[in-house]
């Protein structure tokens, strides 16, 4: 079994080294590096390749959200997850949108750590439960959208809630790689969204889409999907109390960025 490579970046040490112990025992997961300074860790990632770095959202006097930024646009293939202490607004919105991921809170379950890493792993985006509710709850104070979806770009926006790639979406609804583009441009665009994740969050705060919805003919299972359900399905020797809760997206990057 190949393992997820994992990077844990947080300032107090007790809790670094509980995480990793805790870490440590999952079959699938390998701890290859720690950290409390994000220079060390633009290195570490360098040196290490993981597959996922475990973000503190906040470390004094660190610039935690520029490395997010840097890690996005100089090593794509790397998901970030945030484990942090705090789901406001400005946190949560303004690390997604500078190319993380996911974000759990500290005191969410165990399992949801497990599975937060094994979602950003396969590129998919997890959100702690009450961080959903939060965000639904601000962005619905905007309103909806003043121009409408049309059935097709309706199409698209659950594909694209549901982790499908642009070359996914294409492959499921039998369309050309640059009308999938343009389609998904028209969608940030008349949702006022400026990423990806930011559109599927409106979209779900706006109730236009749902990831509760039975797949269509045309939403079907595509290979990487297959293999990112197999893993979720593999129980995991974690355990915890709590909600888990899963917001499948692409990540945050230029829109022509994903392939």
């Amino acid at each position: 079994m190949t393992k997820v490579r994992v990077i844990l970046v947080e300032d107090h040490h007790v809790v670094r080294a509980g995480v990793a112990a805790f870490l440590e025992k999952v079959p699938e997961i390998e701890v290859v590096g720690e950290t409390a300074r994000m220079g060390e860790l633009l290195e570490m990632v360098e040196a290490e390749e993981p597959d996922v770095v475990v973000l503190d959202a906040r470390i004094p006097g660190q610039p935690v959200l520029e490395t997010a930024r840097l890690l996005s646009s100089r090593h794509p293939q790397v998901g970030v997850l945030v484990l942090s202490a705090y789901n406001r607004q400005e946190y949560v919105v303004g690390l997604l949108e500078a190319g993380a991921l996911g974000y759990l809170l500290k005191d969410d379950s165990p399992e949801a750590l497990v599975r937060g890493i094994r979602a950003v792993a396969q590129g998919k985006a997890w959100i702690s439960p009450r961080v959903e509710e939060e965000l639904v709850r601000v962005l619905r104070r905007g309103g909806r959208p003043a121009s409408g979806l049309s059935p097709r770009e309706k199409e698209v926006l659950k594909l694209m809630a549901r982790g499908y790639t642009n070359l996914q979406i294409a492959e499921a609804l039998g369309l050309a790689g640059q009308t999938v583009k343009n389609h998904v441009r028209s969608v940030l665009g008349k949702l006022g969204a400026r990423t990806r994740v930011q559109a599927v969050l409106r979209a779900l705060a706006w109730g236009l889409v749902s990831l509760e919805e039975e797949a269509t003919e045309a939403d079907r299972e595509s290979p990487a999907q297959a293999t990112d359900r197999q893993v979720e399905e593999t129980p995991s020797p974690a355990s915890g109390e709590g909600q888990e809760s899963r917001l499948k997206s692409t990540t945050g990057g230029d829109l022509e960025d994903d392939q």
